[in-house]
């Protein structure tokens, strides 16, 4: 970067317009003050400058699920109904073909750089056989003049989170990010994950279970339980690496039902597999999301 070097104003020094046009005629701007030369060439042009518009080092827009915007013919992922599982359902395009993310002879992130992920999905839960009811987490508040109008507290969900492949591009070798447990922890007879381990998941609830009419507080008819309708899920992970990483594929995998558990004797919150609730009980229908894979310099 250039610079201009002249002595600083001292006591008794006149501020006069001659004064001022000698003391800065040392300086010229060849060009015009567009974009570049004020904008772009006040930061970091290894890091921002990217034709065409403003960018990271590395960007990547990955499509997964399948893309349907009209919800016709979306994926459905039944609740599974053995713990612990054997593996997770990936995202496919409804095909049975997986969709992830790939990188062209890998991608590396180096210890000055942080790796961004996120990722989007459209979901919607399909339930029977008040799956609402059936797990062992469920707690069920009764009215003791009305048994039919319990209300359930189950708070039952799937569970979607990332891995990666960072051994080689044949991709067999997916493994959980730092940080991110693959929900296979023993909590007594229950399988499932510390959330101090659920740093890449995002939790998407099931259903919602109430009263439709209360009257003084008390429900005066059977409660109603709905699915939670088609709405956009999302997460986000963000990792610096201790040493030079080099990542060949990223994917999200799906896991339920779950519900929340805790501990007590190891001062854990837990979500762990109801499985119970699993089989054809509840099922997950998903179309398409995005993975988005984000690096940019921290130092």
């Amino acid at each position: 970067m250039s610079r201009i070097n002249r002595a600083r104003i001292v006591d008794g020094d006149q501020a006069t317009a001659a004064s001022l046009n000698d003391r800065f005629d040392d300086f010229s701007q060849a060009n015009a003050l567009n974009r570049f030369n004020l904008r772009d060439a006040a930061v970091d042009l290894p890091q921002l400058a990217k034709s065409p518009d403003f960018q990271a080092p590395f960007i990547q827009v990955d499509d997964i699920g399948k893309s349907d915007l009209l919800h016709a013919s979306p994926v459905s992922v039944s609740g599974f109904s053995s713990a612990p599982y054997t593996s997770p359902h990936i995202v496919e395009d409804g095909a049975g073909n997986a969709t992830f993310a790939t990188y062209s002879g890998g991608l590396t992130v180096d210890p000055e750089e942080v790796l961004r992920i996120y990722w989007s999905l459209s979901v919607d839960a399909d339930l029977s056989g008040g799956p609402e009811n059936d797990g062992f987490q469920a707690i069920v508040v009764n009215d003791t003049t009305n048994a039919a109008s319990a209300i359930s507290t189950s708070a039952g969900c799937f569970v979607a989170w990332l891995q990666w492949d960072i051994t080689s591009s044949s991709l067999t070798n997916w493994t959980e990010v730092p940080g991110q447990g693959d929900f296979k922890t023993a909590f007594g007879s229950n399988y499932g994950n510390a959330l101090s381990f659920c740093k890449a998941t995002t939790v998407i609830p099931l259903w919602a279970s109430y009263p439709p009419v209360l009257s003084d507080g008390k429900p005066t008819s059977a409660r109603t339980t709905n699915s939670m309708g088609w709405r956009g899920v999302s997460g986000a992970w963000h990792y610096v690496p201790t040493s030079s990483t080099t990542i060949y594929g990223l994917r999200i995998v799906l896991l339920g039902v779950m519900h929340p558990n805790r501990v007590s004797t190891a001062g854990a919150n837990n979500l762990v597999m109801d499985t119970a609730a699993g089989g054809v009980k509840t099922t997950l229908k998903y179309t398409g999301g995005q993975l988005v894979t984000f690096v940019n310099r921290v130092q």
